[in-house]
């Protein structure tokens, strides 16, 4: 039986409560990064860790999840590596810069990545979750020897405990998204893109008050101290959009959330 190599994710702080995601293997000399809105810290850690860039994974286009991707791959250009590839949802093309790989996944289910070189021993899926943007993507990683992602990166479409703002898609596409990412087997890792947990669960106890896994997830959870990744249980536990019964239900939510 083949040993299943474990996935190490760094989630670096970047700007005022942004998180990028550095992904590699124990022993790796390659790494893929998630969301570099700077490119600064992201490359820290790289050189730190002794690891080359081969991927830049972005979830959507906002300058606060990609204003960073310019300047590293400046920074790798100028230590004589290789140029990584950058990826993201074909719906996203001309908006998030130096983009060399347009993937068009679709909305209904996570697909295989094959045509980008990924890390060894590990398999790359995407799934369309439009709804913060039109073309928002889930990037998903698992071993190759399973047919299930273990970890998945969720930009600004799921946070721990709430959604991201409506900006450019519908209730119905964030329902139908939401549900998408919480298919998934309740230990799945979902590493969200910004710190909003402390406040997104205050008003989950509003909304939620008689539901004890809100409260309990609000007395372990510290302001100022990391709280990703999440997991799908715990999201279907707590979370008021994920636990909204209808769209209608989750435009309320999103509507009074804006104005909390």
């Amino acid at each position: 039986m083949l040993a299943v190599v474990s996935l190490l994710v760094e989630a670096i702080p970047c700007l005022k409560d942004n998180y990028a995601y550095l992904v590699c293997a124990p022993g790796a000399s390659e790494a893929i990064v998630v969301d570099p809105s700077e490119a600064s810290p992201v490359w820290t850690r790289l050189r730190a860790r002794g690891l080359r860039l081969r991927g830049v994974l972005a979830t959507h286009h906002h300058p606060d999840h990609v204003g960073g991707i310019p300047a590293l791959l400046e920074n790798v250009a100028a230590a004589g590596e290789e140029s990584p590839w950058v990826a993201a949802h074909v719906r996203d093309e001309g908006r998030v810069p130096r983009l060399t790989r347009a993937i068009d996944a679709p909305t209904d289910r996570f697909v295989p990545i094959t045509e980008l070189p990924f890390l060894p021993g590990f398999r790359l899926w995407g799934r369309h979750i439009p709804g913060h943007t039109r073309a928002a993507i889930a990037w998903a990683i698992g071993p190759e020897s399973s047919d299930v992602p273990e970890d998945v990166f969720t930009g600004d479409t799921l946070f721990g405990a709430g959604c991201g703002r409506l900006l450019e898609g519908t209730p119905a596409e964030m329902f139908t998204s939401l549900r998408a990412l919480t298919s998934l087997p309740d230990g799945t890792r979902l590493w969200f893109g910004h710190e909003y947990t402390v406040d997104n669960l205050r008003f989950a106890a509003a909304v939620d008050e008689k539901n004890p896994a809100v409260a309990a997830r609000a007395r372990d959870t510290v302001r100022g101290a990391p709280s990703t990744p999440t997991t799908v249980g715990v999201e279907k536990a707590t979370n008021p959009f994920v636990r909204a019964s209808s769209v209608e239900e989750l435009a309320a939510r999103r509507a009074a959330k804006d104005v909390f």
